[in-house]
């Protein structure tokens, strides 16, 4: 079995557990379809091998998406911003959702720092994900009005980085390799 399909099952496996995670959290997530906030700021960290997926889906779509998505890349680098849109959304949509990596599954929920906080996701400051929980004074969740709001489950902060992720024990065991970790843009 080679590493791209080793990675598609322990994707499916990462799937079924984000979906619990997401629906577990849901009174917490305005994430809906149409909205693309989180893929237009940010700088979408990712592994070679979460790279080589994507370009698989990438190879996949027709002529006249591949042309916008190079002109998108082309725009990026020229202007090397450190925040930017992705340059496979168009329309507002994921032009390679099906491939797309870890930093994008998990995004919108509550996750926890290098340093072991809380880390919202920055739409949280936007009013929408986590925002009523959300003390932008204290820039940190507030217990107070997560009881306030009357929320029926306490929000929970899960460990969802690449690091975590990349290093599960099911990903040692399935022989996965991942390669090195860069920003998007990095790798175009």
């Amino acid at each position: 079995m080679n590493n791209f399909e080793n990675y598609e099952k322990f994707l499916e496996i990462l799937d079924e557990d984000l979906a619990k995670i997401f629906d577990y959290q849901k009174e917490y997530i305005c994430c809906q379809k149409g909205c693309s906030l989180c893929c237009e700021r940010g700088d979408y960290p990712m592994s070679q091998l979460e790279f080589n997926y994507l370009k698989e889906e990438y190879n996949k779509l027709d002529d006249n998406l591949k042309k916008q998505i190079n002109e998108n890349i082309e725009k990026l680098k020229k202007e090397n911003p450190d925040s930017y849109t992705c340059p496979y959304l168009t329309d507002h949509k994921c032009s390679v959702y099906s491939h797309r990596p870890f930093v994008c599954r998990a995004f919108g929920v509550l996750t926890e720092d290098s340093k072991g906080n809380p880390s919202f996701p920055f739409c949280s400051t936007l009013g929408l994900n986590f925002s009523k929980i959300y003390d932008k004074e204290k820039n940190h969740l507030s217990f107070a009005l997560v009881k306030q709001n009357n929320y029926k489950i306490f929000p929970r902060i899960f460990r969802l980085s690449n690091k975590v992720l990349m290093n599960l024990p099911l990903v040692k065991e399935m022989g996965i390799e991942f390669g090195e970790v860069k920003k998007l843009k990095d790798f175009l």
